[in-house]
C-alpha cells in the first residue's frame, strides 16, 4: 500500500456566504488532531492508578496565503469575537484505479487565534485554529 502525501489532503470551509469552499489551493499546512481528557479515579487504598475516559474533542490548525477567498473567510475574525461556527471538511484520501478512497472528517468549528503576517519580499499569510464544537464525523465518503 502506498504512503499518503500532502497531495492527498483537501480542506473545505464555509466561505463568507456560508457555502462549503475548497481552500486547499491556498493552504501551506493543515492537520487534524483529536484529544481526550482522562479523569483519575484512584482511591487512597489502590496500589495502582486508575482512570476513566473524559471529554473528547478535536482541532484543525490551518495556515496559508491571503487572497480574496481566504481574506473573506478569516479577515473578519482578526480581533473579533463571533458566535458563528463554520462547517469544515478535512479529507485524507488517495486515488487509485477504483477512484478516491479514504477518510472524510466533518463538523462545526469555531475559528480562533487567527493571525495575519508578512515580511519584506514575501506573500501575506494567515494562520488559525479551528476547534470543533461537538463531535467530529468520520466517514469513508463525502457527505
Amino acid at each position: 500500500m502506498a504512503n499518503k502525501t500532502d497531495l492527498d489532503i483537501r480542506v473545505k470551509l464555509d466561505n463568507a456566504g456560508g457555502t462549503l469552499t475548497d481552500i486547499t489551493a491556498y493552504l501551506t499546512s493543515a492537520s487534524i488532531s483529536g484529544a481526550m481528557d482522562i479523569i483519575e479515579d484512584t482511591a487512597l487504598s489502590d496500589e495502582e492508578r486508575s482512570y476513566l475516559p473524559g471529554k473528547a474533542g478535536a482541532t484543525i490548525p490551518i495556515a496559508g496565503m491571503v487572497n480574496s477567498t481566504t481574506d473573506a473567510i478569516f479577515g473578519p475574525l482578526v480581533g473579533n469575537r463571533t458566535s458563528i461556527t463554520k462547517t469544515v471538511e478535512y479529507r485524507a484520501y488517495s486515488t487509485n484505479s477504483t477512484g478516491s478512497t479514504g477518510s472524510f472528517y466533518t463538523g462545526e468549528i469555531y475559528l480562533t487565534n487567527v493571525e495575519y503576517s508578512g515580511s519584506v519580499n514575501s506573500l501575506q499569510t494567515f494562520s488559525g485554529d479551528g476547534t470543533f464544537d461537538g463531535a467530529v464525523t468520520r466517514t469513508s465518503a463525502q457527505v
